[in-house]
């Protein structure tokens, strides 16, 4: 199917931890959403990859979205420079032929950001490119959103989540062997502590305080944006922003 929005992630739980309430907000406002997984987060610490492909499912569910596929690239060995991994991604821009694309932006340790970041770029920019052939035909993506993952930018925009926030957490903690579950064991990491859960939180607060609401999910463009009226932009189409 086509849709209006494709939102690409490294990882079952990218997406919802770092640009779910977006998601929420695009699909209560009727816009055709998707979920791409590049991976099935098998080298997950917690959890086997069956129950993330159940969890995924389940958090589907939360967001409301029209689709969630994933590419079953290796959790652990995404590489920009495969020329199969750019084909897959490419090839699923062009299936599912998306106005626009969220993908990451990222500067963390973990490998498969910074090449998942990599891979979703240029597949965007491939993906209208006449000669470079896959099994469907070329199609040009109108804007490319990239969500900051482990770190905190001055970001060129911050989209207010806050009436969306509780169905974007009940999305994260669909995630129940990796995120703070009780009852649920497993090895202790960061990521299934109650604190992650309350940096999570935090963030959102923080950039929520950047333009007066209470919770914000910020945004890194790729290109200059086209803009008409930018009174009606800045001050008719925005709320009141902290100068």
């Amino acid at each position: 199917m086509a849709l209006d929005v494709l939102a690409i992630g490294p990882h079952p739980d990218d997406v919802e931890l770092f640009c779910g309430g977006t998601i929420v907000k695009l699909v209560n406002k009727g816009y055709a959403v998707g979920l791409l997984d590049m991976t099935r987060g098998e080298l997950g610490t917690r959890g086997s990859m069956e129950e993330r492909d159940q969890e995924a499912a389940n958090a589907a569910k939360a967001l409301g979205i029209a689709l969630r596929d994933n590419l079953k690239l290796p959790d652990g060995g995404l590489n920009a420079r495969d020329k199969e991994q750019q084909r897959a991604v490419v090839d699923a821009i062009r299936k599912h032929q998306p106005k626009l694309v969220i993908g990451p932006a990222a500067r963390d340790r973990h490998p498969d950001h910074t090449q998942g970041m990599q891979l979703v770029e240029e597949a965007v920019f491939f993906s209208y490119v006449g000669g470079y052939k896959t099994d469907h035909e070329r199609h040009k993506v109108r804007a490319l959103l990239r969500y900051p993952m482990w770190w905190a930018p001055e970001p060129d925009l911050i989209v207010d989540v806050s009436e969306e926030w509780e169905q974007r957490m009940e999305a994260v903690k669909a995630y129940r062997t990796q995120f703070y579950t009780p009852g649920v064991e497993g090895p202790k990491t960061f990521l299934a502590s109650e604190q992650f859960l309350q940096w999570i939180e935090g963030r959102g607060s923080q950039y929520g305080a950047a333009i007066s609401v209470p919770k914000g999910e910020p945004y890194l463009l790729r290109n200059p944006v086209p803009v008409d009226d930018p009174f009606d932009l800045l001050v008719n189409g925005a709320g009141e922003a902290n100068p």
